[in-house]
């Protein structure tokens, strides 16, 4: 097994419900969601050679701060408006200092004000106290900052404050990670998306110091058509164009094999099937998604994620008896989909942490 760094988890505690913006009392994942119990759903016999992973942030409530308070500086103002945010970081900062799991935290990708342009963007990065001698600590440990799209409105990516802010990112060195839906938010949101990249990578080919895009979940793909519709499939040519597109701006840009659980169709059509039949179902479901990613970016821009806890709901519908995590079963069926595609222990190795660490310059 090649060494492990987990690109994508969400850590919050129960006290941090009603902080989250897509917490309901319905929702299967209120509960808490702490270090130890990831690390539960990791074989002991894996440990070994697992490094950690980067916190990627997990939706926090947030309010607009006027242009007022953000051209001013008006500290008290943001500060209430972005509390919970803020606050998201000081807690997984706070993790990475605890024993015995506190090593495990590799960095940290917060939420930030993407839609409010450059200024804002600035604003908050000083507000997560980064700056000066008494922060250098706490910078090591910012890898980047999250925007997810898949819940906005149209044009979203598209407004020159939301370029100007992912700009402000990269050029900075840092990561700029977007999440798109393309199943349920629409394929409008993908192409909108590779439009502002293209924009801001324009003419930087040669611009050294930059940090990457890393766009997550494979940009949630329509994994609900059986497979042998998948290669005539307008929705799948329409995705497989718009990665093509993106991949070839900047060699910065990265793709997260991750978030695929929720993706997948959760009927009869997986339950109802032995253990071999449904590995080999989920497999041929996969496969082909795998396979244009790897095809379109290369061994060196795919990076592997969990996905956890979210993971989780899709997993116990398909696997509602497993004798292994999903954590483990993701591993697994990524694995065996790199082996089937004829992949070596070198892009085994860049998938699971090579790349992963170079991305989010761990080293």
């Amino acid at each position: 097994m090649p060494m492990i760094i987990d690109s994508h988890i969400n850590l919050f505690t129960r006290e941090h419900l009603s902080h989250l913006a897509w917490s309901t009392p319905e929702n299967t994942l209120n509960e808490g969601n702490p270090i130890p119990e990831y690390l539960s759903g990791i074989p002991a016999s894996k440990l070994a050679d697992f490094k950690g992973f980067m916190c990627i942030e997990a939706g926090r409530r947030y309010t607009i701060p006027s242009d007022e308070a953000i051209s001013e500086n008006d500290t008290v103002a943001l500060k209430k408006a972005w509390e919970w945010p803020l606050e998201e970081f000081e807690f997984v900062y706070g993790l990475s200092k605890t024993e015995p799991h506190g090593k495990y935290v590799l960095g940290i990708v917060p939420w930030a004000p993407m839609n409010l342009g450059a200024l804002a963007m600035e604003r908050f990065y000083e507000l997560l106290g980064v700056e000066g001698e008494a922060g250098v600590e706490r910078k090591r440990m910012l890898k980047g900052f999250r925007y997810q799209v898949q819940d906005k409105h149209l044009e979203t990516v598209g407004e020159v404050r939301f370029r100007e802010s992912m700009g402000w990112a990269w050029k900075k060195g840092l990561v700029v990670e977007i999440g798109v839906d393309t199943r349920s938010g629409g394929l409008w949101q993908l192409g909108e998306a590779v439009k502002a990249v293209q924009e801001v990578v324009k003419d930087s080919e040669h611009v050294g110091g930059v940090g990457a895009f890393v766009i997550n979940h494979l940009c949630k793909p329509d994994l609900q058509m059986a497979p042998p519709q998948i290669p005539s499939h307008p929705t799948f040519k329409i995705w497989k164009s718009d990665l093509k597109a993106l991949a070839a701006s900047h060699p910065s840009i990265i793709m997260k094999v991750s978030g695929i659980f929720a993706e997948l169709t959760h009927h009869g059509l997986f339950s109802e099937l032995a253990a071999t039949e449904k590995e080999n179902a989920v497999i041929s479901y996969l496969t082909l998604w795998i396979s244009e990613v790897l095809s379109i970016f290369g061994p060196d821009r795919v990076i592997w994620g969990s996905d956890w806890p979210i993971c989780k709901m899709g997993f116990e519908k398909i696997y509602p008896a497993a004798e292994f995590s999903a954590w483990e079963m993701w591993r697994t069926l990524v694995t065996k989909v790199m082996l089937k595609l004829n992949q070596n222990r070198d892009a085994m190795e860049k998938l699971f942490s090579g790349n992963t660490a170079r991305v989010y310059k761990l080293s």
